[in-house]
């Protein structure tokens, strides 16, 4: 019974990532595209994906310590590399990518709104990242923070998730060209 119950949990969490990371990617594009809108050959922010990689962690760990929680191992952490989505939908095959990094807490539900809360204090007071959208539930203790940095266009979310006690972090990068790639023009 209790292998049906841990299989159940990681059907529903990966549910929950497909959900978010479709999400997170659709904010992203859109944000990524606006500043491209104009000029769809304007040159692309180079950056290998290992340094993308050691960033996005980076930033976790300090979206962490900023809510005061650690990081859990019972889910991910996870890794999503994708290809960049151009606005009438074009893919280059040039190497460019976006990377949607995600880990997450183990943490008392009673605790989300408080972790995030100073989260959200933190980036406020660090600037640059501007909060699109926060929302707490209290009745279910559950928290949403949305966040954009404007002048590195990167995306981030903190929320509750299922199962119960787990805060989500997740941070999405701009479209970024390997060193070294020709950009493929359209």
């Amino acid at each position: 019974m209790e292998k049906k119950h841990s299989e159940a949990t990681i059907k529903l969490f990966r549910r929950t990532r497909l959900i978010a990371l479709t999400a997170s990617a659709l904010i992203f594009t859109g944000a990524c595209m606006s500043s491209q809108s104009s000029d769809p050959n304007k040159p692309l922010p180079r950056k290998s994906r290992e340094d993308s990689l050691t960033w996005a962690k980076h930033y976790i760990s300090t979206m962490a310590h900023y809510a005061e929680v650690k990081i859990g191992k019972r889910f991910g952490p996870f890794t999503d590399f994708e290809d960049c989505v151009g606005q009438n939908d074009e893919v280059a095959h040039d190497g460019r990518y976006t990377l949607t990094y995600t880990a997450y807490a183990d943490l008392p539900q009673e605790q989300h709104i408080p972790a995030v809360r100073k989260l959200r204090a933190a980036l406020k007071k660090q600037g640059g990242v501007d909060v699109s959208s926060y929302e707490e539930r209290p009745h279910s203790h559950e928290v949403i923070l949305d966040g954009y940095h404007e002048k590195e266009n990167f995306s981030l979310i903190a929320d509750s998730v299922k199962p119960r006690n787990t805060l989500r972090l997740s941070v999405s990068t701009p479209c970024f060209l390997p060193p070294g790639a020709k950009q493929q023009k359209f």
